[in-house]
């Protein structure tokens, strides 16, 4: 035979192997599983408030992506078989190690047998296997280091069918914000966050103008996303303290000021009358009456 065709010949004889190789069969299994389907049913945007309802003069609030998803969970119960997968190019060395092992195999039951057992027979027979699956050009030698799990088909039982929100906060995203005749516009933090103020130090920044009714819309969406209605209880102390606010900026004095203060913090408005003192005290720093008279009546 000429050196063309004996590699011809071998070339057939491994793609042969590697074709009709069987797995090599180590043992059953069986376990138990959970699997999770959702399927996203509906899409939404939504504003949400910290605190909602809120209570402050400014708070912030987060736009969001509210995904309604039915979520169905199954538990099934799998059984199946850890196999050896067959590898022709294996057969290379497993043969000629086969055929090396076959004498070791018959001396291995010889000193067995005349032993009486002292050298044991598992060992024989773990040599004979190997000899003869060794030699077994459709199949690999067993190992525990390359096997795969062969799952056989089952039937997944349903145990839960409920509906459930994906809450996803939108980074970088525009937000509007009407209320009467004022209207702003807010961008997001990478957080999906945006600071909402009601009543502020600057009347420009301020969203409040007597309505009581604040309509949200998030990134362009048609219809308002989120109606906030805030209670006439509420609206007073707003009125209140911007009046308060105004009142103050007419005429300032230190003793005003304490005054003003301690009026915002009885109103609960604790962030607005410390923004308030900051930035006077600030303003103020280099005025000897002022600082004076501020701190004559703080100790009132």
């Amino acid at each position: 035979m000429t050196p063309k065709r004996l590699v011809a010949t071998a070339l057939i004889v491994g793609i042969a192997f590697a074709l009709t190789g069987c797995a090599n069969f180590i043992r059953n299994y069986e376990e138990n599983e959970d699997r999770i389907e959702r399927n996203t049913i509906g899409t939404k945007y939504d504003v949400r408030f910290s605190p909602d309802p809120p209570v402050n003069a400014a708070f912030s609030a987060t736009a969001m992506r509210v995904e309604k998803q039915q979520v169905k969970k199954y538990q099934v119960f799998v059984r199946g078989e850890v196999v050896t997968p067959y590898k022709g190019w294996r057969k290379s060395y497993e043969m000629p190690c086969g055929l090396l092992l076959v004498p070791a195999s018959l001396c291995s039951h010889v000193l067995s047998i005349f032993t009486f057992g002292v050298y044991p027979f598992s060992f024989s027979g773990a040599i004979n296997d190997l000899a003869f699956t060794g030699l077994n050009p459709f199949l690999n030698w067993e190992s525990e280091t390359r096997t795969e799990k062969r799952a056989l088909p089952s039937t997944p039982k349903l145990i839960d069918d409920v509906q459930e929100d994906k809450i996803t906060p939108l980074p970088n995203v525009q937000v509007v914000a009407v209320s009467g005749d004022v209207r702003k516009t807010y961008t997001t933090d990478k957080f999906g966050v945006f600071q909402l103020t009601l009543v502020g130090l600057d009347p420009s920044q301020s969203l409040f103008n007597t309505a009581r009714k604040f309509d949200f819309t998030v990134s362009g969406d048609r219809q308002p996303t989120r109606r906030l209605l805030i209670t006439r209880d509420f609206a007073g102390k707003l009125l209140r303290s911007r009046a308060l606010i105004v009142a103050y900026g007419m005429a300032p004095s230190g003793k005003k000021l304490v005054e003003t203060v301690k009026k915002l913090e009885t109103l609960k408005f604790n962030d607005l009358a410390y923004a308030l003192e900051k930035s006077e005290l600030a303003k103020h720093k280099n005025d000897a009456a002022f600082m004076q008279d501020f701190n004559n009546a703080s100790l009132e």
